[in-house]
């Protein structure tokens, strides 16, 4: 008997709940003391620059005022800057500091070292299975590939 070939559309629902999984491990085995849409503000800044506050916003899949309170705390703990945009000063710009990267690298790293027990033991034709599943996703989805600032060698 002939294995059926699922379709894009099975494939896609299974990765997609695949990386649900993988992220909610990587949630609850780092908790890293802030929440997960602390980070990924903190990961849109760092991939995409300075951005508006409604456009982060609207990024992060946040209210407005979670996150002003998200960039309120990244600037106290002086991970992210604030500033009036040149072109429109009623306009207020969120930068990310060095710090802030740092602290986003420090993040990916120490998920990364938590979860590597679980992919360790992969064959070596199971990871360039994944690596391919990679390039493949980065040559067809817009926005997929790694940004030169989150390198993770």
């Amino acid at each position: 008997m002939v294995e059926r070939t699922p379709s894009s559309g099975e494939v896609l629902t299974a990765l997609l709940e695949r990386v649900y999984v993988l992220n909610r491990l990587a949630s609850t085995r780092t908790p890293g003391g802030h929440s997960p849409s602390y980070y990924r503000v903190l990961g849109l800044l760092t991939d995409h620059g300075s951005q508006r506050v409604g456009d982060l916003a609207a990024a992060a899949h946040m209210s407005q005022p979670g996150m002003t309170k998200t960039i309120n705390l990244l600037v106290e703990q002086g991970f992210a800057t604030r500033s009036h945009d040149p072109d429109d000063s009623r306009v207020t710009l969120v930068t990310v500091t060095d710090a802030g990267r740092e602290q986003i690298r420090n993040r990916a790293e120490e998920i990364v070292e938590r979860l590597l027990v679980d992919v360790a033991p992969l064959s070596e034709a199971e990871r360039r299975t994944l690596q391919e599943t990679v390039r493949i996703l980065e040559s067809r989805i817009p926005g997929a590939s790694t940004p030169p600032e989150r390198d993770h060698g």
